[in-house]
């Protein structure tokens, strides 16, 4: 036959056997009392209150230093995104991402001597056109063949905007000369019944 483990009383269940035992045993009314009113109140648990550590006098309010701790005292070198050149593919990666944008555009930039083509690859970022960049850089390229490609779609760019100014002007040419001619002759009256 196997003991049970009995379990714990907790300390409202004793009090209130004691409050029993006492009744039982025609204890002063006043103490019968006293002891039920202890027991209804060991009911509830108090909340537990954190244990803080005993301050001494010499303790200080002043945080522990890294000095104290055993790191070192000397500055800590800011880290640098890149440990050494980044290849395009990589500049074109870390420029979609936010944290590394700037990074990125910094490293791009810096390798391009052509101020146009630096505007203009500036203007792509902030439009958020990466993709128009990223097409360019692929495997096997370097760096000039990638530059010379980007100035080719910029030179591209620049010719469609001066045709479509000059469209503009040629239409805008024509426009005034047919209000001249509609203006010195004016349209005959045409006999239309309506």
């Amino acid at each position: 036959m196997q003991k049970r483990k009995q379990r714990k009383k907790h300390c409202g269940e004793i009090a209130m056997a004691r409050a029993r035992q006492a009744r039982r045993q025609k204890k002063n009314p006043m103490l019968i009392g006293w002891i039920f009113i202890t027991a209804l109140l060991s009911l509830r648990t108090p909340a537990m209150l954190p244990v803080t550590p005993h301050r001494t006098n010499a303790d200080t309010d002043w945080p522990i230093s890294d000095y104290e701790r055993g790191y070192s005292t000397l500055p800590k070198p800011c880290r640098e995104r890149y440990s050494e050149q980044p290849t395009l593919k990589r500049l074109m990666r870390d420029l979609r991402r936010p944290a590394a944008c700037d990074d990125a555009t910094q490293f791009l930039l810096a390798r391009i001597d052509d101020v146009d083509l630096r505007g203009w690859i500036i203007e792509q970022i902030r439009e958020d056109r990466i993709n128009r960049l990223a097409i360019h850089v692929r495997p096997g390229l370097n760096d000039a063949a990638v530059l010379k490609s980007w100035q080719a779609e910029l030179d591209a760019e620049n010719t469609a905007i001066d045709k479509a100014v000059n469209d503009t002007a040629t239409q805008a040419e024509l426009m005034r000369i047919v209000t001249e001619l509609t203006a010195t002759n004016p349209p005959a009256k045409s006999r239309t019944r309506v």
